[in-house]
């Protein structure tokens, strides 16, 4: 590690951006350069921290300055300030450009700086760089052009159908009789009790109803303008045919990467070296 990573807070509209700046070169350079600066987010549930092997070593040890966050919703601004998930992501990144450009001028180039948005940051930083001008590139593992859409397809037709119905009582409690059942598989109660925790309600059916505002529809991909790169995998049934819609919808200014093999499950957990090595290449290509 080039400098010791340290805990920088971005002040954001009602709540605090927790992040992790890892910087080139020490604070006190008498010498400071202006480099390449990759932000990192997270998706559904899993912290900053992890990104560390995957995308901050390999950053790093190419020459990048790497600032990662958490927004609302998130492990830390979720268990320590109470926030579930907010739609408008911009709150989050825009705290974190400012922050970058601000107190950090003297080592930071405000024009390579590229964003990477991880599983359902897929949703959450794409929304955000439609918002955000600034951004020189935008990175995605991988689309996610209605999450609504997405999670829905995840339900047995007669859940759907009683989900379409608008009858909250009777979709909760079909929802919490899985939740109780010994033969329920742990992914399946762990995905019901992180999206309502992730997501601040105690009501399945309301968790859903939250989710229809998480899309790229209504022209909200249009408004992304910058380089983009999208990753996808073979084996990855997250969000299927998403990265294709939101690479539909970016059209030229847009590359579609899907991973095979070991790498081609959801964001490359079987050979995260794989995305290590592509995504960096091509976030210096792009910016």
């Amino acid at each position: 590690m080039p400098s010791p990573p340290s805990p920088c807070p971005a002040r954001a509209k009602n709540f605090t951006v927790e992040a992790i700046w890892y910087p080139q070169q020490a604070e006190n350079t008498n010498q400071p350069k202006q480099l390449q600066t990759l932000i990192l987010g997270q998706g559904f549930d899993a912290a900053q921290e992890d990104l560390y092997s995957t995308l901050v070593a390999p950053a790093l040890a190419r020459g990048w300055n790497v600032i990662s966050c958490e927004g609302p919703g998130q492990p830390t601004v979720r268990r320590f300030q109470g926030l579930g998930f907010v739609p408008d992501w911009e709150r989050v990144v825009t705290p974190v450009v400012d922050y970058l450009l601000n107190e950090k001028a003297a080592f930071v180039d405000r024009q390579r700086l590229a964003l990477f948005g991880n599983s359902l940051g897929g949703y959450l930083d794409a929304r955000a760089a439609a918002f955000e001008p600034r951004l020189s590139a935008l990175l995605l593992d991988g689309g996610v052009w209605d999450m609504y859409d997405g999670y829905k397809g995840h339900l047995t037709p007669a859940l759907d159908e009683l989900l379409e119905s608008g009858d909250q009582e009777a979709f909760d409690n079909e929802m919490n009789a899985i939740q109780s059942n010994p033969n329920t598989t742990t992914e399946l109660k762990w995905g019901i009790l992180q999206g309502l925790w992730a997501f601040k309600t105690h009501s399945p059916y309301y968790f859903f109803q939250q989710t229809k505002n998480y899309t790229l529809k209504g022209g909200i991909a249009d408004m992304i303008q910058m380089p983009t790169w999208i990753a996808d995998g073979e084996c990855d049934a997250t969000f299927p045919g998403h990265s294709e819609m939101v690479k539909d919808a970016l059209g030229d200014r847009t590359a579609l990467h899907i991973f095979k093999g070991t790498a081609g499950f959801h964001c490359q957990t079987g050979a995260p070296q794989e995305l290590g090595r592509v995504l960096v290449c091509l976030a210096e290509s792009n910016t």
